[in-house]
């Protein structure tokens, strides 16, 4: 059965309403393509071989506005009957950007968000070293929903608002929330996705805080004992933490802390009460 409660299938129609394009009509000869870079061509294989028809993946290089020599794959079908179906689930033939819609339920949510993901998303870290989930969509129905998604598996609240300057909503999650999203999209190492995106998903859906900085992230920090403080005054930054369970650099913060505090209170106890006479 081709249906979206099939996560591969819920995965191809995300994919295709921001990455493909369906030409023709559906009761005549109609075509629909999926082209993608090259280094992403790994996943086109994958959909062909779930589609109910025959399909062909096929190469090009041409010149672009931004590369005189592209190299993009083409995956293609031209069934009726499969066109219909695509048509039904919201891939409609002609320009799709702005009236796009989500899937109606019942549909595999996050393998669907994956492919809207790997479409017009990126994920990875910024030049800093934050990880960060963004969707990028020219579609008012299809912003208010992912920012729908954002709100239920990461608990942050988006603005599905698009931006007067170029007509779109740009989306952005940041550190915890991004990790949280990663996670449930690419929820597992086989799931159908470009392989770019799919590692890179991972690293994301792994990063932790700093414990030193948990409190930026409204992560309770595990509170320091007399016993951790003493194991600091006595052993090495590395051992210390080894012994603790901790990271070496929330060790050095509470040493250089355990220090300062113990320089004060030497100062105080220097400091003789003046005698009233």
């Amino acid at each position: 059965m081709f249906g979206v409660t099939k996560p591969e299938i819920a995965y191809l129609i995300g994919l295709l309403q921001t990455d493909g394009s369906h030409h023709g009509s559906l009761n005549g000869k109609g075509k629909v393509r999926l082209e993608l870079s090259v280094r992403d061509a790994d996943v086109l294989p994958k959909l062909a071989a779930i589609l109910p028809c025959y399909s062909s993946i096929r190469q090009r290089t041409r010149s672009t506005n931004f590369m005189e020599e592209y190299t993009s794959a083409t995956l293609a079908f031209y069934d009726q009957s499969t066109r219909r179906a695509i048509a039904d689930f919201g891939v409609p033939p002609g320009r799709k950007s702005r009236i796009i819609e989500p899937l109606k339920p019942p549909f595999a949510k996050a393998d669907y968000v994956r492919g809207l993901l790997d479409g017009d998303g990126a994920v990875g870290f910024t030049g800093k070293g934050a990880p960060f989930v963004s969707f990028v969509t020219a579609s008012k129905p299809m912003a208010e929903f992912y920012c729908e998604v954002v709100q239920e598996v990461c608990g942050v609240t988006r603005s599905p608002r698009l931006n007067q300057r170029d007509g779109v909503a740009n989306i952005l999650v940041l550190n915890l929330a991004a990790a949280a999203l990663a996670a449930w999209a690419w929820h597992s190492p086989d799931t159908v996705s470009i392989g770019r995106k799919l590692r890179a998903a991972t690293q994301v859906a792994a990063w932790t805080p700093d414990p030193a900085n948990a409190y930026r992230y409204n992560i309770v920090r595990k509170q320091w004992t007399p016993e951790e403080d003493e194991l600091i005054r006595t052993h090495s930054v590395a051992e210390a933490a080894k012994l603790m369970g901790r990271t070496e650099k929330s060790v050095e913060v509470r040493r250089a802390r355990l220090r300062s505090s113990e320089v004060r209170a030497a100062w105080l106890g220097s400091i003789q009460p003046k005698t009233i006479q």
